[in-house]
């Protein structure tokens, strides 16, 4: 059975409710088979630190990873993780990273290497419409997203990673019920053996 890693981030930016933190326990929940949970402090230096550490620890063949994109209607699916800290938005450690390369001598971006379309097809099959989103960003999301696809492409290349951004929703949104059986429904997929 392959492990995965699902981790999701707590509040940031004065918002007291990240949707990705619920979405997440609700998650460890369920407590199903070979699925391993964690939230991100919203921090660049702790982010970095925990995510190489979950995954030199659980060794996932999967991650998955949430956070909020405040200005986002719909799921979005991002394509890349790029290479570059570049927001005004102060982390929860009040740091603020402007054009700062990730990993000097790393690639200017890699890949999601989830199955996107049927991740899209599932989603939208639940009346949640997804937009495929060119890259992470700027922020803590973009900096975890990178940092775990990097350790993927140097240190354990049979691991997938990807990352999801999730629209702002308030805790007693009749929607949020709906993006949790999604994601749950995306573990389904991703632990299946094989699947590239």
């Amino acid at each position: 059975m392959q492990k995965i890693l699902v981790t999701g981030f707590e509040p940031y930016g004065g918002v007291s409710f990240n949707p990705s933190e619920l979405i997440v326990k609700e998650l460890a929940a369920f407590k199903e088979p070979g699925v391993v949970t964690a939230l991100i402090p919203t921090s660049y230096h702790r982010a970095e630190a925990d995510i190489v550490d979950l995954i030199h620890i659980h060794q996932p063949s999967v991650l998955l990873m949430l956070g909020l994109k405040r200005r986002a209607s719909r799921l979005c699916l991002e394509q890349l993780a790029l290479n570059m800290d570049n927001s005004i938005t102060p982390d929860n450690d009040g740091e603020i990273r402007v054009h700062e390369r990730i990993i000097k001598e790393a690639p200017d971006h890699y890949s999601n290497s989830l199955q996107l379309d049927h991740m899209a097809d599932i989603a939208g099959d639940q009346g949640e419409p997804v937009d495929f989103s060119s890259d992470a960003g700027g922020f803590v999301c973009n900096h975890l997203f990178f940092i775990a696809a990097h350790l993927a492409a140097t240190e354990f290349d049979n691991c997938r990673c990807g990352f999801v951004h999730v629209p702002p929703m308030e805790e007693s949104s009749e929607r949020l019920p709906r993006v949790v059986e999604i994601t749950r429904d995306w573990v389904r997929l991703l632990k299946k053996p094989g699947d590239v």
